[in-house]
């Protein structure tokens, strides 16, 4: 009976946005990682080392790279609302607002209709780490005491410069499956390989080997790498991976993150 074969890839929800197989290819071309035994290197220990390239990134970048999601409790500044509808700033970018409740310690004052609330983006799809309150006529679909009551609740808190604690916003964060770009997924890949790099180059000889010779009457024979004391065996790609991480960090900083500052 004739048969048809398919051949596809696949991944499964790991946490991870590299398979093993993939830091080999993209990262490892040239480079040996088989132990003397003909042992490979355990996935574990690679996923193990992708997983806290990702955390170094999101920690830097202040992101999350998998859809996430988020309660914050944010402060209530005065100023929000002069000169333009109120936002609210946010500690990661709003993929979407899903609800914003302003409290006074536990007391509820105010819960917005979610059709009020609205997140940004630019052109190229990068979200901003605010949102703002727009009335819109869809709100009648709420409960109409609890928004009066919350928006004349407002004007008694303009005496206050700030109130702490007082939003309480839940979203989402993060890429969709397969969207994380690619200066991200560089970074974290040769993140990842640094210290896989490390254990490789003491595969070529063996832990702490430099050279081995070996003479037989009369004749000799030596081998050499760059590995010592003070350098991996292949620390060459290892430096060239290193400049390149310091070289692009620092765009994608302002990139993702843009500038910080705060006026006093």
């Amino acid at each position: 009976m004739p048969q048809l074969t398919f051949t596809t890839k696949y991944r499964k929800n790991e946490g991870v946005c590299f398979s093993s197989e993939e830091i080999y290819t993209l990262y490892f071309y040239g480079v040996d990682v088989l132990s003397k035994d003909g042992s490979k290197l355990d996935s574990n220990t690679i996923k193990l080392n992708i997983k806290s390239a990702q955390s170094e990134v999101e920690k830097y970048l202040d992101i999350k790279l998998f859809p996430t999601f988020i309660e914050e409790t944010k402060d209530y500044y005065r100023d929000d609302y002069y000169n333009g509808f109120p936002f609210v700033r946010t500690s990661l970018p709003v993929k979407r607002i899903l609800s914003l409740v302003g409290r006074l310690n536990n007391v509820e004052q105010i819960i917005y209709p979610e059709s009020w609330l609205s997140e940004r983006k630019t052109s190229d799809g990068t979200y901003h780490r605010q949102f703002s309150i727009v009335p819109s006529g869809a709100a009648v679909e709420g409960n109409a005491d609890v928004i009066l009551t919350g928006i004349t609740s407002h004007y008694g808190l303009r005496a206050f410069s700030q109130v702490a604690n007082y939003w309480t916003t839940q979203y989402e964060t993060g890429f969709d499956v397969g969207e994380i770009p690619e200066d991200l997924l560089q970074m974290i890949g040769m993140l990842s390989a640094l210290p896989l790099l490390a254990i490789a180059g003491d595969l070529i000889l063996g832990a702490g080997i430099a050279s081995q010779s070996l003479s037989i009457d009369g004749l000799s024979q030596s081998i050499s790498s760059t590995s010592s004391a003070t350098n991996a065996g292949y620390g060459a790609r290892m430096i060239e991976y290193r400049k390149s991480i310091d070289q692009t960090k620092k765009a994608l900083k302002r990139y993702y993150k843009g500038v910080t500052f705060a006026a006093l």
